[in-house]
């Protein structure tokens, strides 16, 4: 009736659940990454360090990407919500405040613009809105993101750079 059809609206929501759990699936290979990784900075072959950062990086890119295709199904989906509620506004809303306009006139009132109207009515404290579904209104928590960033990029506290020879 407005806008896209329900269909539209669920493959979005099918969209957003792949996505989620294809970020989930990356998440739990990161952590396993990063978890070699701080056994072998504990262990003392510097070739094991490189080749576990090597996978540490990659599947925090994957992670990162697939984090990122999740947070734009979210989205995707919200803003198809959000073009179906403004056009049934339109549909429904402009029609009466046309109408209280005129009554407003063939009383001999002042007509109040009805953005005036409207902000009165806004000024309220805004209800929660529950998700619908599986779509978060949230973007996914990334913990494993964000230690990934700290232990793949920042510098470890017990690992020293050998000392140069002049």
């Amino acid at each position: 009736m407005f806008g896209r059809d329900s269909s539209d609206l669920a493959g979005l929501a099918r969209a957003y659940v792949g996505a989620a759990k294809a970020y989930k699936n990356a998440e739990t290979a990161l952590i396993r990454a990063l978890d070699a990784l701080a056994a072998a900075r504990e262990g003392d072959c510097p070739g094991d360090i490189t080749r576990t950062r090597q996978a540490a990086i990659e599947a925090d890119k994957a992670a990162g990407i697939a984090w990122d295709e999740a947070e734009v199904a979210r989205r995707a989906f919200w803003r198809q919500r959000a073009a179906e509620h403004e056009a049934r506004v339109v549909a429904e809303c402009v029609p009466m405040l046309v109408q209280l306009s005129a009554y407003q006139r063939f009383a001999g009132l002042s007509a109040i613009p009805p953005e005036h109207l409207l902000r009165h009515h806004l000024i309220a404290p805004q209800a929660h809105i529950e998700p619908e579904g599986d779509v978060r209104i949230e973007p996914l928590d990334s913990p494993a993101l964000d230690r990934a960033n700290d232990e793949i990029i920042a510098p470890q506290s017990g690992w020293k750079m050998p000392a140069r020879k002049t």
